[in-house]
């Protein structure tokens, strides 16, 4: 055997090659998993929808000025909690001293979906030796590096918010991610906004679930703060891992356009509320109208006026001549 081949460091090259990924989350899921092999016989990598997102991340970290925010809903079933460990195990594995926080709907998913999921996906990576995983973290092996380099696991409770305020790494890269982040309440993703105030740090802020609520932070994604986010919603059907024969029992029984199939299925917010007179449906459609007054000079004019309840909402004042409002 040669001299030079002797000398070659099976650890430097893996190095060199997964920092090679720091802009590529995908590049990364493709090299780092054994794709085709053991426990991943008969999958030959991620979904249409889960490469897109992954390139997505990665064309949008490359020009980044201010933090990537991702929103995704979508139906059951369509391998949403492996993303979630892929874009944990990249960004870690890419960036030295990565720091971030998960967390879920309830502290069930968290512990017993979300984080296993991290878990199984860490063992099979190829530089599964770099960092630890625990039940509620995973930090780097590098005792001068495991307080700073890190993402942990962190269950939300509306008693204590301040979990989720001190997430700061100024220069270098935060990941935020919210599974299930349609029942996260409000002032979570208010205090979690705080991190998105380091300047030249490589922000990503990931937010998945299903849509079974039609207010909250999660629906406005959609919705009135739409154009701050990267947002998709995922059909089931589009899905390889979905089954497929269960999905067309429910449209058989409940109806395709019905709220159970739009929620679990098609990845599409519920027509209405629990709070909610005028589904949202009506209202969108409404809204996509337009009718002139000239079509109604013989009808009366009509102000009318919603006012403010609390918080955040605004006092609304609105014209109407006939159907021209």
């Amino acid at each position: 055997m040669p001299e030079s081949a002797q000398r070659i460091d099976p650890e430097r090259v893996l190095v060199e090659d997964i920092t090679a990924f720091e802009h590529d989350p995908l590049g990364f899921v493709l090299y780092a998993f054994p794709w085709g092999s053991g426990d991943l016989e008969g999958h030959d990598g991620p979904d249409a929808w889960q490469r897109e997102l992954l390139s997505d991340i990665g064309n949008e970290i490359i020009t980044a000025t201010q933090a990537i925010q991702i929103a995704r809903a979508s139906g059951h079933d369509i391998g949403k909690s492996a993303l979630v460990a892929w874009i944990i195990l990249w960004a870690m594995s890419t960036r030295e001293d990565t720091r971030g926080v998960v967390t879920a709907n309830t502290e069930g998913q968290l512990r017993t979906k979300t984080w296993p999921e991290v878990a199984k996906w860490h063992r099979l990576s190829i530089n599964a030796h770099w960092f630890t995983v625990t039940a509620t973290a995973i930090f780097s092996k590098d005792k001068a590096h495991e307080k700073t380099w890190r993402i942990d696991a962190i269950p939300w409770s509306e008693s204590n918010t301040e979990a989720f305020a001190g997430l700061h790494n100024k220069g270098k890269r935060i990941v935020l991610i919210f599974d299930e982040a349609s029942a996260i309440i409000d002032a979570i993703w208010e205090v979690s906004e705080g991190a998105l105030l380091d300047s030249d740090t490589e922000i990503i802020w990931c937010v998945f679930g299903n849509p079974t609520r039609n207010t909250g932070r999660f629906r406005e994604c959609f919705g009135r703060l739409k154009h701050r986010w990267n947002h998709k919603q995922i059909d089931s059907r589009s899905c390889k891992i979905a089954n497929k024969q269960k999905i067309g029992q429910w449209i058989e029984d409940y109806g395709e356009d019905s709220d159970f199939v739009r929620v679990r299925v098609r990845g599409i917010f519920p027509r209405a509320s629990s709070m909610q007179f005028i589904p949202s449906d009506l209202a969108e459609g409404a809204l996509g109208r337009i009718y002139h007054e000239s079509e109604y000079m013989y009808a009366p004019r009509i102000m009318g006026v919603d006012i403010a309840r609390f918080g955040d909402d605004q006092t609304v004042i609105c014209k109407r001549q006939g159907l021209a409002c």
